[in-house]
Formats: structure tokens, C-alpha cells, sequence
């Protein structure tokens, strides 16, 4: 199962910051507790210094020394970080006398090596909370605390209870991190799937065109949102003889003319032009913000380009186009609209193919 990385400052410089206020913690109640053994006119001068003033010092220094391993030894600041509050939990024991026979404390070390979600923090830390367990009881044992061996036995099964405890929780953490991994991938998969999905239903395979259903939304698309004073205009484009070309050479020949003729047209037209399969072997051409003449020139080179390729599958074969264009006019419907560039497209093949007719105009040869 993958783990989480190691070596993560974000999560120890949280750690660093609750143990400074654990630490202020700690102070503001020696203080206060200084404070009413004064009030108290108890001897306070006696415990001044042995539960005060000396493990203040001590845990000051615990925090320089920890800044400055885990600055100078970054690649182990995990286990710094271990070995940091299970000294600071040992000061505590030490010097609070409250705490002296409650190794409970030592657990807390442990518990936060699960938040690196890896075992052997767990281990290092749990193997470390029993060594500190065994010399506090014997440090205890020398200052002629009495130490039972029950009090052993329930401070090594606090411990390994914990360790356990620890382990279930990354365990239980590792396996929600897997199930979350596992639905991001299939969100992932089915938005991809929807993607292609989608493409599918709006490109043509062939020719990587837009088809026709596209070409139907794109157009409704512009009517209704195109600025007023913006020309919007068609061209309705057929290759010349594609059935000869069919019946002679191959429908697999017919599909390389198609997709070759699909690459040309694109090749042609600039970022504001929108180009589909119409259907068969017909193109059409949505031309955005440009002038009529504009829009003749790019037709002109797109049937120059159209010429001047060979095929080599169908060899001393001329390839031509002809193309219809009409400009739509806002007083009229969409409907007549592609009908008058498919009356210009007829007009265009009647009058000898390989030609461009325009609506109001003569048929322009190239």
C-alpha cells in the first residue's frame, strides 16, 4: 500500500509550534503554582530551583538543540521530531511530581509518529517509549521511589496498547487514502470518457473535421450571439468527381481524399474559421468577421493548394473543388440561408466545376 512521503516540513513545523505552546503551557502553570506556594508562606525557595527554574532551562534547551538537528539533519527530521517530544515528556515526569508515576505521557510521542503514516515511525517511536519507560523506573527506583513490578507491567501494556492503537490508525488512514485515490482515478477515467464521448459525437473520424451535428450547433451558436455589424458568411465546398474517383480507384482511396482535402482546408484558414464535414464528400466553412472579398481569397488559395496536390494513390488525377458562398443576412432564416449556398455550390458545379459562385454575383473562375 503507498505510504506518504517522509520528511514533510509543513506537518513539523506544526509539531514544533504545539510544542512551544505546550511549553508556555507548562510555564504559565509553574508560575502560577510558584506563586501560590509564596502566597502560601510554603518554603518555596526548596522547589525553586529542582521544579522550576532548572527544567525551564532544560526544556529551552531541548528546543535549541531540536532546531538545530533538524536544520543540519533534515533527511531524519521525522525521527528528530520523535526523539524531541519523548525528551520533552521525560523532563515532564522529572519534574512534575504529579507526574511522576504516570508514564502515560510517554504514549503521547508515540501516538504523533502516526501522523507520518509509516511503520517504522511507529516502531522507532514505540521502542523509544519503552527504553525511556525502563530508565525512568530505574532512575525512580535509585531515588528510592518505590517502583512495583505491576507498575511495570501496566506501563509496558500502556505502551504496546498504544503502538497497537497507532498501527490501526494508520492502517484505517492508508486505506481511505487508497479508496479516495481510487475514485479520483475513476472521476478521472469517466470525465475522460465523457471527453471522448462527446468528440466522438461532434468530430468526424475521418477527416477530424467537425460534423454535421456540430456544424448545425456552431451555426445556431453565431446567429444568436454574433454582433450585428459582424459579417458572418458560408462556403459550401464538394469535391469534383468524387464518385469517379470511388468507382476508379477505391473507396480506400475516396477516404485519402477526403482526409487529405479536410487537412488542406484547415491548413487555409485562420483561428476565427470553423471548418466541418458536411456530409459525403461536401465541406462547409463558417467564415467569422470577414469581408466578402476576404473570404474569396482564402477560397481562391484553398482551391490553388487543392490543385497543386498530388495524390499519389490515384496518379494523373486532378484534384478540383467547387465552392458556393453566400453572406447570411439577419432578415432572413437559417433555413433559407444554407439553402441559397447550396443553390450557389449547384450553379458553381453547372458551370463547369472547379469554380467559386458567389450569391449575387457571376461565377468567379480560378
Amino acid at each position: 500500500m503507498e505510504q506518504i512521503p517522509a520528511h514533510d516540513p509543513v506537518w513539523n513545523r506544526k509539531l514544533i509550534s504545539m510544542l512551544w505552546w505546550i511549553l508556555l503551557t507548562y510555564e504559565v502553570a509553574s508560575l502560577l503554582s510558584l506563586l501560590v506556594e509564596i502566597v502560601q508562606g510554603e518554603n518555596w525557595r526548596q522547589t525553586l530551583l529542582p521544579f522550576h527554574v532548572i527544567p525551564t532551562f532544560f526544556q529551552l534547551g531541548i528546543m535549541g538543540v531540536g532546531y538545530l538537528a533538524i536544520h543540519r539533519l533534515k533527511s531524519y527530521s521525522d525521527f528528530i521530531m520523535i526523539i524531541w517530544t519523548m525528551t520533552m515528556a521525560c523532563v515532564f515526569i522529572l519534574s512534575i511530581p504529579e507526574l511522576s508515576n504516570n508514564y502515560a505521557v510517554l504514549c503521547i510521542p508515540i501516538l504523533l509518529s502516526s501522523i507520518y503514516f509509516q511503520k517504522k515511525y511507529i516502531v522507532f517511536a514505540s521502542s523509544l517509549g519503552i527504553a525511556c519507560f525502563l530508565t525512568l523506573t530505574l532512575v525512580q527506583t535509585f531515588s528510592g521511589i518505590q517502583v512495583t513490578a505491576f507498575d511495570v507491567i501496566v506501563g509496558l501494556t500502556v505502551l504496546l496498547a498504544t503502538t497497537l492503537l497507532c498501527f490501526a490508525i494508520m492502517e484505517r488512514g492508508l486505506m481511505l487514502m487508497q479508496k479516495l485515490k481510487e475514485s479520483v482515478v475513476r472521476e478521472q477515467d469517466l470525465l475522460i470518457r465523457n471527453v471522448m464521448i462527446d468528440r466522438l459525437s461532434k468530430v468526424d473520424a475521418l477527416t477530424e473535421l467537425f460534423n454535421h451535428r456540430s456544424f448545425q450547433e456552431h451555426a445556431d451558436h453565431l446567429i444568436s450571439h454574433i454582433p450585428h455589424d459582424t459579417p458572418l458568411e458560408l462556403a459550401l465546398m464538394d469535391i469534383d468527381n468524387f464518385k469517379l474517383i470511388n468507382d476508379t480507384y477505391g473507396h480506400w482511396v475516396g477516404d485519402v481524399v477526403l482526409k487529405t482535402v479536410g487537412s488542406l482546408i484547415q491548413e487555409v484558414l485562420g483561428p476565427d474559421d470553423m471548418s466541418f464535414r458536411y456530409g459525403g464528400e461536401e465541406f462547409a466553412v463558417l467564415f467569422v468577421g470577414k469581408s466578402a472579398q476576404e473570404v474569396l481569397g482564402i477560397c481562391e488559395k484553398m482551391m490553388a493548394l487543392i490543385r497543386s496536390t498530388v495524390i499519389p494513390e490515384m496518379p494523373g488525377h486532378k484534384l478540383t473543388m467547387s465552392i458556393g458562398v453566400a453572406t447570411y443576412n439577419r432578415n432572413t432564416m437559417k433555413k433559407a440561408w444554407f439553402q441559397l449556398v447550396d443553390e450557389c455550390l449547384y450553379k458553381a458545379k453547372r458551370n463547369g466545376k472547379d469554380c467559386i459562385y458567389r450569391h449575387q454575383a457571376e461565377p468567379h473562375v480560378s
